[in-house]
């Protein structure tokens, strides 16, 4: 299912562009900054910030991912690893991403131990995720997910593995049928972010916290 037909599909979607930008935002990276991607995938989210300027690590566990990773970002370093089993010092990183990884994981609580670990006091995580209250949640039904979380529920997972959650949201709403939620919710996104009744029920869930 996770080769490259895959990841260069999803990798050049509006709906993937958009996401990258959040996290970006979220993230805030300076130019220095140390970044960290866990769950790289195809390496389009490197090739991002490569375009921004930074030279950051990515890890993922798939082989056929850091083969394409490492061609699609070719000035940043690429590791095939467990997203559990980082092999990092302790404040490797200051800014640490992951985009549509942990759903996919059997110990979220452990992993984000681990991520907790290789940053630095102060570091900034962001994440991106499906949510759980989406109300078409065939649409990204995939049988290798673990667990699909909603805002509060990653918020809590994510403060008891010694964060602070500095903001969280979704986006991309149910707009009654999901050819509409496509072609209408995802270009106007915006419009829907905060509003009640659409703030928790978006598509794609993000996140960010702060390192304690």
């Amino acid at each position: 299912m996770y080769n490259e037909g895959y990841y260069r599909y999803r990798e050049s979607t509006r709906d993937f562009l958009i996401e990258a930008r959040s996290l970006y935002s979220m993230l805030a990276p300076r130019p220095d900054s140390r970044v960290l991607e866990v769950g790289c995938g195809g390496g389009a989210l490197l090739s991002f910030l490569e375009a921004r300027g930074h030279n950051a690590v990515g890890v993922d566990i798939l082989e056929e991912a850091v083969r394409l990773a490492s061609q699609a970002a070719p000035s940043s370093r690429v590791i095939q690893c467990d997203a559990g089993e980082l092999p990092f010092d302790s404040g490797s990183f200051d800014r640490l991403l992951s985009h549509h990884l942990v759903e996919h994981l059997d110990d979220l609580p452990g992993a984000l131990e681990e991520w907790h670990r290789v940053l630095a006091p102060g570091s900034v995580m962001a994440i991106c995720t499906p949510n759980r209250l989406y109300p078409s949640p065939r649409i990204f039904d995939d049988p290798s997910h673990v667990h699909v979380y909603d805002r509060r529920e990653l918020a809590a997972v994510v403060e008891e593995a010694g964060f602070r959650v500095e903001d969280s949201l979704t986006v991309f709403p149910h707009l009654w049928r999901d050819r509409i939620s496509v072609a209408v919710g995802v270009p106007l996104y915006r419009a829907f972010t905060r509003l009640p009744g659409f703030r928790d029920r978006g598509r794609s869930l993000l996140l960010s916290a702060r390192r304690r």
